[in-house]
């Protein structure tokens, strides 16, 4: 299922594949550009053998396109895929900051923000689905492996959850990104080891967070809530980014937000925004 053992560039796409690719990403983000972007998109599909070495914004990427809709999102309409969203990270980010991605799929967000970071900056990007997390081991490498001043960053393959221990992993094999600790697919299930948000924070021995991305498919109130409700005051980041998935939660996260000093910046289509104010 994966290939991480050629370089990044063994799979450069078609003159054409990169040309449509390239159309999507300037379209508009409006009806019509939604559906002029899905039409080419499932012509590159159909037309390509998978997968594509894709340099976006910097970032490069080992695109597999058929089974991660956060990927296809990314590579195709990144005008509708969390923009507003990365704009905001890489506003609050510093760069020599510290970024934790919670949920860090294939890496979109861990790249971007390794792509702002100096040499004194840091990703720690934790993926718990193991066919993920190589392909995000990828994406890292080949987007830092020739910038000059790389953050250092590191890969931990395990889920993040509101007590440490061995958990079942909910597979979504259509969709690699919507892996989850909560029950609500139908799929198989993989036992993955988790730790608390503090756990791995302690032990990468962190003086200091920037930036949370947190997007774990209705666990993230178990990742956040207690971090926030223990952490010392100088640990508590600027900006968290999180999937509002409120339906699925068993702890009240944006009420545990406030009370730790964070407002709403902004609400998307998918997300929600806080900033510390305190």
């Amino acid at each position: 299922m994966n290939d991480i053992k050629k370089p990044f560039g063994t799979y450069t796409p078609t003159i054409k594949a990169q040309k449509q690719i390239n159309f999507c990403r300037k379209l508009s983000n409006n009806w019509l550009g939604k559906q002029l972007a899905q039409y080419i998109r499932k012509k590159v599909i159909k037309n390509n053998k998978m997968p594509l070495d894709l340099t976006l914004e910097k970032v490069k990427m080992r695109c597999y396109l058929t089974d991660n809709i956060s990927e296809r999102g990314f590579v195709f309409m990144p005008w509708r895929y969390d923009f507003e969203e990365r704009k905001q990270l890489l506003e609050f980010l510093p760069k020599d900051g510290v970024f934790i991605d919670i949920g860090a799929n294939v890496g979109i967000y861990s790249c971007i923000a390794a792509t702002h970071l100096s040499d004194n900056g840091r990703v720690i990007a934790i993926e718990p689905n193991p066919i993920v997390a190589e392909r995000l081991r990828f994406n890292l490498t080949a987007t830092t492996e020739n910038k000059s001043r790389s953050p250092q960053f590191e890969v931990l393959s395990y889920g993040v959850s509101d007590k440490s221990g061995e958990f079942d992993l909910y597979l979504d094999s259509k969709n690699l990104g919507a892996s989850s600790l909560v029950e609500k697919n139908s799929g198989n299930t993989i036992k993955i080891k988790c730790k608390t948000l503090m756990q791995i924070v302690e032990e990468a021995k962190l003086k200091q967070i920037n930036a949370i991305k947190c997007d774990i498919e209705g666990a993230e109130d178990q990742a956040l809530v207690p971090f926030l409700q223990n952490s010392p005051k100088e640990l508590l980041p600027e900006i968290i980014i999180f999937e509002n998935n409120h339906q699925q939660w068993k702890y009240d996260l944006l009420n545990t937000l406030s009370e730790s000093g964070y407002q709403l910046l902004k609400q998307t289509r998918l997300n929600l925004v806080y900033t510390y104010t305190k």
